[in-house]
């Protein structure tokens, strides 16, 4: 068993800090109330054996993919978030001493490196994938390509397990903790892992290691992306075999299955033609030029990075072409739009700002994003402007979706200029998301809200009670602090208290 180390506990509250703890959706504010008292978590999540803290099933929402369909993404309690960020940290390295070597390019996303809150050096890794695919292009005269099918959701816990041992058998201790902290989780099902914290990378990645042996044993040389793989050889026949036995091998082995929608076999010059140079990919080369990326941690393509223009006026044209061509595709390139709205949300320029929300529905995929950009760069002035768009949003129902919901409730929900519009008010107000309500609380200082959640509060799930928590910061003094010390007093949920206190103290 597993106690948690000092070192591995500050690398999870750094990566936290600086990056996120789900890609898809909002940091919640209980993280300030655990930097506020840091020692005291701490010596909480190390004073207990790993199986033995107490584990939260996190939410699940669904987001939209450009062409069509959804994938289910999870946010984890923070302290979990906690947790499972410091055991990545645990195992990372010893993960990466047993992957392919990094300089022949098979296995390419995300190599590890613990430095500075981040688990990866030298980026995604994509472009050493699109590289190597086109070395082997030249010396091979056909290519396979597939990849596994849900593959986060569907990774085999016990599987995970071994392949943490195998690839160190002194981690062992720590993979079965893993293999236990996941199934508790998931609420004993032993398949998956959540989609959204970083950590996840690091347990995806230790699950291929003896994939990249096996197709490597087969005698044809591969070059692999997660769980993206692309086999080179000179006789089609021959990569039939292979992706026979590939199937077997990784439904007897791990019980995950390849897409047959995304598999084919085909020339790989022909492959490099369409697919790495095709027009459009070569325009969107052009296009990524001119941007730069900086969350390291996204799960399409590896962008080049090079700052746009240091003059404003020049920065504001390359942005709103950028997204004007992003407009004219057919389906949402996931990678490119990232790239645009991130690149404006780092620079704070407001010139996308009115292309978003005109065209909101076909940006619902990158909806995390739009919000994270939008609550960046809009000030007073910019979201009087705004206003009607977001209006005709909530008007057209393109709010449907549960986590695009979420998102725009949150950022109009801390803006007092939407909170002042009936359509908006009652968009926060009418909805079930009480954590956005109370952000709503706070930015109106909406007293009355407090005081008619107090009462239920202890019959709320743990977000929605931790958010009126911290919504009590606009309570009268006493008020508050008699209410917040009752609640220390009484409750036996840790966080819950932690957060408390944190109100207590800052409001």
């Amino acid at each position: 068993m597993t106690i948690l180390t000092e070192q591995s506990l500050e690398f999870a509250r750094e990566h936290i800090e600086k990056f996120y703890d789900s890609d898809f959706f909002p940091k919640p504010p209980e993280f300030l109330a655990l930097w506020h008292q840091w020692s005291d978590v701490k010596k909480e999540l190390m004073s207990k054996n790993v199986p033995k803290l107490w584990v939260t099933s996190p939410r699940a929402m669904t987001i939209a993919k450009p062409k069509a369909g959804f994938r289910v993404v999870h946010q984890l309690e923070p302290l979990d978030s906690l947790v499972y960020s410091a055991l990545a940290c645990h195992v990372a390295e010893g993960v990466e001493a047993a992957r392919m070597p990094p300089e022949l390019h098979v296995a390419c996303s995300y190599r590890f490196q613990i430095a500075d809150g981040s688990y990866f050096a030298g980026g995604s890794g994509w472009t050493n994938f699109t590289s190597k695919t086109e070395e082997l292009a030249t010396k091979f005269s056909h290519i396979l390509v597939t990849d596994i099918t849900d593959f986060y959701n569907q990774i085999y816990l016990h599987r995970l397990n071994n392949g943490i041992e195998a690839a160190d058998p002194a981690l062992k201790p720590t993979a079965d903790d893993i293999e236990t902290f996941l199934s508790m989780l998931n609420e004993k099902a032993s398949q998956g892992v959540p989609v959204g914290p970083a950590a996840s990378i690091v347990m995806a990645e230790a699950v291929l290691i003896d994939v990249d042996t096996f197709l490597r044993d087969q005698g044809v040389p591969h070059t692999r992306y997660v769980d993206d793989f692309r086999v080179f050889s000179n006789s089609p026949r021959e990569l039939q075999q292979v992706l026979e036995r590939l199937t077997l091998y990784l439904y007897q082995n791990h019980r995950l299955t390849l897409s047959s929608d995304k598999t084919l076999v085909m020339k790989a010059k022909t492959y490099v033609k369409e697919y790495l140079h095709s027009t459009y990919t070569e325009e969107k080369i052009k296009l990524l030029e001119t941007l730069e990326v900086f969350n390291p941690y996204t799960d399409e393509i590896e962008q080049i990075q090079i700052e746009i223009d240091d003059d404003a006026e020049i920065q504001k044209a390359q942005l709103q072409a950028a997204i004007e061509k992003v407009l004219a595709y057919e389906h949402l390139d996931l990678g490119l739009a990232r790239s645009v709205i991130r690149t404006a949300r780092r620079h704070k320029i407001s010139a996308i700002a009115e292309h978003l929300l005109q065209n909101f529905e076909f940006f619902i995929p990158v909806v995390n994003d739009v919000a994270l950009y939008l609550q960046e760069v809009t000030d007073v002035e910019l979201a009087k402007s705004l206003l009607p768009h977001l209006e005709s949003i909530v008007d057209f129902g393109t709010l449907d979706s549960q986590l695009v919901r979420f998102w725009m409730e949150w950022h109009v929900a801390q803006q007092a200029t939407y909170m002042g519009a009936p359509k908006l008010h009652g968009l926060v107000f009418g909805g079930s998301n009480i954590e956005n309500q109370a952000l709503a609380a706070i930015t109106t200082k909406n007293i009355a809200w407090v005081r008619n959640h107090k009462a239920g509060v202890y019959n709320l799930g743990g977000w929605a009670r931790r958010a009126i928590l911290n919504a009590s910061r606009v309570l009268p003094s006493d008020e508050r602090e008699h209410w917040l010390k009752l609640f220390i007093n009484n409750s036996p949920v840790i966080l819950d208290r932690w957060v408390a206190k944190w109100v207590l103290e800052t409001a």
